[in-house]
């Protein structure tokens, strides 16, 4: 079979909804007041609000979920975004449930054990903690950019920089890595789409994972061209080590007062309820 007609038979199948070619989504691009804020402040938001999870009570928890939705709204970021999750937290789930909610006593065997009430609420409330703080990563990066991440993240960098020279390159590599975390993904998607213009794709798991590892080859070949390219990019522009700096020009608007007060009335609120 001739590659056009395996074209004009994966754009008819596209185009009946028989085929779906999933892609890794991290941003959704939108212009809401989520997305115009401040990088900086967003990263500082979410690393003290994680950690205040880690403290909080169930009052704390129930303030969060209901912000959280909120923001999510506020975002408009569709629920498809979070799907990801849920395998994940599923298993989380069954092990938190199994560690805390099986007992036994001491001196009898594991299968002799029983179930505890208070170890199974004990796993739901831990769990609960890590599904908001998923959501709340999850968001983050779907209201983001990847470069104004890792802008943001270099930011807190910038004291460590002048007491350790190695900090500014752990941010230089943290901004590149996230960066091409989606250029990574979108090549992978183009060589997805190359292999379907070849034929079907195999019905059979193994083979699915044979052709999977074929994928990688070229993709790691198109990641080391990308790598090279940038190193000759640093060196033609004299990049030295130690010498990063982040650099962010965005004027702070009122929206990122408000996002700050808003934070601050947040942890504090957590604080309180814990």
């Amino acid at each position: 079979m001739s590659i056009r007609s395996n074209y004009k038979r994966l754009v008819s199948a596209a185009k009946g909804g028989r085929l779906e070619i999933k892609v890794f989504e991290l941003y959704w691009p939108s212009n809401s007041a989520l997305h115009r804020l401040d990088p900086r402040i967003k990263v500082g938001g979410l690393a003290v609000l994680s950690l205040l999870m880690t403290m909080t009570e169930w009052q704390g928890l129930t303030l969060t979920s209901f912000v959280l939705l909120g923001l999510i709204i506020l975002g408009r970021t569709p629920l498809r975004l979070y799907r990801s999750m849920v395998m994940i937290l599923v298993w989380m789930g069954l092990f938190y449930g199994l560690s805390a909610g099986w007992v036994w006593s001491e001196g009898n065997t594991v299968w002799q054990g029983h179930w505890s009430m208070s170890g199974l609420i004990q796993a739901a409330e831990l769990l609960w903690r890590v599904v908001l703080i998923f959501g709340m990563t999850r968001l983050y990066s779907a209201v983001t950019r990847p470069l104004e991440q890792g802008l943001g993240i270099a930011y807190f960098f910038n004291p460590l920089a002048r007491i350790m020279p190695k900090a500014s390159d752990f941010a230089l590599l943290l901004t590149l890595t996230l960066r091409f975390i989606p250029l990574i993904v979108e090549e992978a998607h183009i060589l997805w789409k190359v292999r379907l213009l070849k034929g079907e794709w195999p019905s059979s798991w193994l083979k699915r994972v044979s052709e999977g590892m074929q994928l990688i080859v070229p993709l790691l070949l198109l990641s080391l061209k990308r790598a090279e390219e940038l190193a000759e990019n640093l060196t033609a522009r004299g990049y030295c080590s130690g010498k990063y700096r982040p650099l962010i020009l965005q004027d702070r608007s009122i929206e990122d007062y408000v996002g700050v007060l808003v934070i601050v009335i947040w942890g504090v609120s957590l604080l309180v309820l814990g």
